[in-house]
């Protein structure tokens, strides 16, 4: 259930709707958990039946009425259980359908592995440019009172982000050169 903990963890912070978790996560955690709408709103209903979180209707002008959840008692007991209880293996499975291609690429052309790796880069490059931004809403968020001692945890994360994109970045650029090498070679 960790989608659900998360959710737990987001609204730990405030009342929040479906759609505001779905912002949150796109412009907080996004780089190291994804959610889509419809996960969100199915976990919500469930931990709402399960006493975790409740929702208020909130009517609107010229806009349907907004739910809003927020997280119970029972909800953040069960968080901290939940974060306190680490897990036995702390690395995450990791399964690529990209690096599965590029393992088995002696099958198609050189041109067009570069071509993928170049595409992997540019997204990691682009995941940079969210993560910049992520620092920067933290930067604001440890402003307030009531998030600066998150701004610890928060950068701690960021600061794997970087490291990790930046890794697969210089991967990519060493790879294109052996490419390029190979190339030559032939």
């Amino acid at each position: 259930m960790s989608l659900g903990h998360a959710l737990l963890g987001l609204l730990n912070y405030r009342s929040m709707t479906g759609y505001d978790l779905k912002k949150t996560f796109d412009s907080s955690i996004v780089f190291f958990w994804s959610a889509q709408m419809s996960q969100i709103y199915r976990d919500l209903n469930s931990l709402e039946k399960k006493g975790l979180v409740e929702s208020e209707i909130e009517p609107q002008k010229k806009r349907p009425d907004k739910k809003v959840y927020q997280i119970t008692e029972k909800g953040k007991k069960n968080f901290l259980r939940w974060l306190n209880k680490f897990p036995k293996k702390l690395g995450e499975v990791n399964r690529s359908r990209f690096l599965m291609r590029v393992f088995f690429s002696s099958k198609i052309k050189l041109d067009d592995l570069a071509f993928e790796i170049q595409r992997f880069k540019k997204e990691k490059e682009e995941e940079i440019k969210k993560i910049k931004d992520i620092e920067e809403m933290v930067k604001n968020y440890s402003k307030e009172d009531k998030y600066k001692e998150e701004n610890f945890y928060w950068d701690l994360i960021i600061r794997l982000g970087y490291k990790k994109d930046t890794t697969d970045i210089e991967w990519a650029d060493e790879c294109l050169h052996l490419i390029e090498q190979k190339q030559k070679n032939k």
